[in-house]
């Protein structure tokens, strides 16, 4: 009876796992160490973090914020990133915007999840690859990336 019992484990978890898998979504690209999906999701396998690229366009840090906060992408539990991981994905001299080309964003500027005293926050330049902080009502087009740990 106990064999049987993991026979029938063993073939629920195996047909599981190629459920899953079936459900995964599809390299599209490839660029160095990072992996972009179908959905969006750009994997960087160095830091083991996911990345997912916002509207291509001005935000205020609120709407940053609020943008992250609603996805649902992938199972969710997605985050703003903070400057360092920001920093990561600066490569001067690659793409137009000195990160992998696989993030299709147009501006220089991208928010971070930190802060500056009440009205103010954190935002990484891809520019020149520093951190400035700015009015979170900037006009300085910040754009907003969403990051988590690989699931």
């Amino acid at each position: 009876m106990i064999g049987l019992f993991f026979r029938v484990l063993f073939a629920i978890l195996l047909v599981a796992s190629f459920s899953d898998a079936a459900d995964k979504a599809k390299v599209i690209a490839k660029d160095d160490h990072y992996v972009s999906y179908e959905n969006g999701v750009v994997y960087d396998e160095k830091t083991n973090l996911q990345w997912l690229a916002g509207p291509d366009k001005f935000v205020t840090w609120d709407e940053a914020k609020a943008w992250v906060e609603s996805l649902s992408v992938d199972e969710g539990g997605w985050r703003m990133p903070t400057k360092d991981e920001l920093k990561s994905l600066y490569k001067k001299g690659a793409g137009e915007r000195n990160m992998t080309p696989l993030f299709k964003i147009s501006g220089w500027r991208v928010w971070s999840n930190e802060p500056e005293g009440e009205s103010a926050a954190w935002y990484f330049n891809f520019m020149d690859g520093d951190y400035t902080w700015g009015p979170r009502e900037s006009e300085g087009n910040p754009r907003v990336f969403a990051v988590r740990t690989q699931k």
